[in-house]
């Protein structure tokens, strides 16, 4: 599975599992949560991919 990491200022804020497995629908799901975060935390917003097995 793969999740992503919000991180600001060098602290992990939350981390976002999509539902899905399907490439395009993990694209458009973190395209709409970055769009919220920015809004959130401003735009010193990183996001870092991992696999959790």
């Amino acid at each position: 599975m793969i999740v992503f990491d919000i991180i600001v200022g060098g602290e992990v804020k939350e981390t976002l599992r999509p539902n899905t497995s399907r490439l395009k629908e993990i694209h458009d799901f973190i395209n709409a949560q970055m769009r919220l975060m920015r809004s959130k935390y401003g735009y010193e917003v990183r996001v870092m991919r991992r696999i959790l097995y």
